[in-house]
């Protein structure tokens, strides 16, 4: 119920058009789920999975086979005791009922074909938890590309400012045009960054779409802030829960991987009982033979025994125990990974989010100083060149805080795709 809302909402937040989308993140992600080419695919393998649980199944289900012949001996004459016999032409329809009764293979062929088919389910909720974050990965990274924008645009209007007052003041002789200069190089140096960052946006904006599965015409307008984003994030309940191995979807991808390997020893035992099956066939003659001793009605039993195989089974299942072995011994190691993987995530996103407060304090710090050195420098205080060093050591805070802010998001998203949050 809670995706048909969000799904209509997001139909009724189109434009007229139908080429502009406003989407939150949480719209965002469940548009991806429902247009991603990759969650396409994994559904169908989910579909081809439960199709072929039925075409097993299917195998041991009454089995209806018909044919027609037709045969002419071309006015051949049979000698039947001194008198000739002619061979007119003759043609049978039959048909053939076959039902299995007895079959070990069957019966496990059924289990391995619905394990596969609880892994095909397994894998299409990894691709889904993936696609999820690959989407507010992308969303994120044009906020914050946007908000690095907003500062870059800030402090030009600030060095811009200078710049003109300088140009004004060595115009009546009180400033050297080396100030001026200085001060127009920052000038067309934030410009190109400026416009580099747009691209970089564009860029950002391709990215969305890709994961949302639209045009690359549509324009995507994003209705939350990177605000809203920093007030939903709650760090501390993501590393308050602990990885539980057996939600995981890649362990549990691996250990269908090992029971499949199981069942697959006890398919090659299966192999060496017999099989029974039980068959009636049916005669009707459309053109009678000239002489002919075949019953219409057919009913029996059949049953194959497989007696000697010169070892090739027993290899087969001491192969299949090797198998069993490997798959067991790569759940083993994936398991001690993820358990690593998730102290190391845990680290990062700690650090992370020590790094963006320091990073916090320090743009505000060189702001101030920013500031403090322009008024000085307005006053006759400061050279251009403590401007320019002012400016340059705010932009490069306010590069690390944004950086800093990403490491947040991307270390907390990695962390939430290991613990299975979506």
């Amino acid at each position: 119920m809670m995706m048909m809302a969000v799904l209509f909402k997001t139909v009724f937040s189109q434009d007229a058009n139908e080429n502009v989308l406003h989407l939150s993140l949480r719209e965002a992600q469940e548009h991806a789920v429902q247009n991603n080419r990759s969650m396409w695919n994994a559904n169908l393998s989910v579909t081809e999975a439960q199709r072929r649980t039925w075409e097993v199944i299917s195998a041991g289900l009454p089995q209806i086979n018909a044919s027609v012949d037709y045969s002419n001996m071309l006015g051949f004459e049979m000698n039947l005791l001194g008198m000739p016999l002619p061979m007119p032409p003759s043609s049978n329809f039959q048909a053939t009922v076959t039902q299995l009764l007895f079959s070990a293979s069957y019966w496990v062929g059924i289990r391995m074909s619905r394990l596969g088919e609880q892994m095909s389910e397994t894998a299409r909720l990894q691709a889904e938890l993936d696609i999820r974050h690959q989407t507010q990965s992308a969303y994120q990274m044009i906020l914050i590309v946007e908000e690095n924008r907003r500062l870059l645009e800030q402090n030009l209007e600030h060095i811009r400012a200078l710049a003109q007052s300088t140009e004004d003041m060595v115009r009546v002789g009180v400033a050297e045009q080396t100030d001026a200069d200085r001060l127009n190089i920052q000038v067309t140096t934030m410009v190109l960054a400026i416009q580099n960052i747009d691209r970089n946006i564009e860029m950002a904006y391709n990215l969305l779409r890709f994961h949302l599965g639209v045009d690359s015409r549509t324009t995507i307008v994003l209705t939350q802030t990177l605000e809203d984003l920093l007030a939903t994030k709650d760090v501390n309940r993501v590393l308050d829960m602990q990885l539980d191995l057996n939600t995981n979807f890649n362990m549990q991808l691996l250990e269908g991987q090992v029971e499949m390997a199981s069942k697959q020893i006890s398919m090659e035992r299966a192999s060496m009982l017999p099989t029974v099956a039980m068959f009636y066939n049916y005669t009707y003659r459309i053109a009678e033979p000239a002489f002919s001793m075949a019953p219409d009605h057919v009913i029996g039993l059949q049953m194959n025994i497989p007696i000697f195989a010169s070892g090739q089974r027993h290899a087969r299942t001491q192969q299949a125990r090797i198998n069993l072995e490997r798959a067991q011994n790569n759940r083993d190691i994936v398991a001690n990974q993820l358990l690593m993987q998730e102290n190391q995530l845990r680290f990062n996103l700690r650090t992370a989010v020590e790094t963006f407060e320091l990073q916090r304090t320090t743009v505000e710090l060189s702001q101030r100083v920013f500031e403090s050195v322009s008024r000085r420098y307005q006053q006759g205080m400061a050279s251009s060149l403590d401007v320019t060093i002012a400016n340059t050591d705010l932009l490069q805070a306010q590069t690390n805080y944004v950086g800093a802010m990403m490491q947040v998001f991307t270390a907390q998203s990695e962390l939430e795709n290991l613990l299975g949050i979506k």
